[in-house]
């Protein structure tokens, strides 16, 4: 039986309100998978849930917060597609 992972981002403004907040959990190998799996194939699948989740959650909160800030400023929208527009082409 494995353990959890949580990987969690918040943004805050000035008072403490949360403005956005991502989070993703992913069971991680624990004693027992350990000793069946080897230490290799354990710490693979460690790896590999770590860096997906925090991919995930980074990529989500970055979504989230452009969105809501894209609705307080109309322009920004505009600009936030120019430079998305600019990364895919690259």
């Amino acid at each position: 039986m494995g353990k959890k992972l949580k990987i969690a981002i918040t943004i805050e403004d000035e008072s403490g309100k949360t403005l956005v907040s991502q989070t993703r959990e992913r069971e991680v190998p624990y004693v027992e998978e350990l000793i069946s799996k080897g230490f290799r194939g354990a710490f693979h699948d460690l790896e590999t849930a770590v860096l997906e989740s925090r991919k995930e959650v980074s990529d989500g909160i970055v979504e989230d917060y452009l969105e809501l800030v894209s609705e307080k400023k109309p322009s920004v929208k505009w600009e936030i597609a120019e430079v998305l527009r600019q990364k895919d082409t690259q």
